[in-house]
């Protein structure tokens, strides 16, 4: 509960992570959810539609710095270690009264839209990646979170 108000005050303070803002780190776990795959690319058509998704192993850590800047880390279902920055994308953070939310564009068109709640300490995740020509779906997903 105490990272929970230390997080509260800060984003409270901070506006959209202005210069005099501290750094953060909100560590998400799994997430698991429901996907919606598009026909093409690596997905065939009898696999397009709505299925259970997740991805079991994952790790998503967003970082904001002293200045305010975020990057989202990742560690993905083949178990690779990521960087939103290093893949151009933009990483977006914007405070809430009760939440957290950061939301990172791709070059490819992918976007990822994540919604924290303090209260709960859960993320949901929405990640569209209809601009990707392998795998093109729109995912709705949950994690546990913790702040450090």
């Amino acid at each position: 509960m105490r990272s929970v108000l230390a997080v509260a005050a800060l984003v409270a303070a901070s506006g959209a992570f202005a210069e005099s803002a501290e750094s953060l780190a909100v560590q998400c776990g799994a997430s698991s959810g429901w996907s919606y795959y598009f026909a093409g690319g690596l997905v065939p058509q009898d696999k397009a539609g709505f299925t259970e998704d997740g991805i079991t192993g994952g790790k998503t850590t967003l970082v904001v710095d002293d200045k305010g800047e975020g990057d989202v880390l990742f560690v993905d279902a083949t178990g690779r270690l990521g960087s939103a920055k290093s893949e151009g994308g933009t990483v977006l953070t914007f405070d809430a009264s009760k939440g957290l939310n950061w939301l990172l564009l791709y070059p490819d068109g992918t976007v990822e839209n994540y919604a924290l709640n303090l209260a709960s300490m859960k993320v949901a995740i929405w990640r569209n990646t209809v601009g990707n020509e392998n795998v093109a779906k729109n995912s709705l997903l949950i994690a546990d979170c913790e702040i450090s």
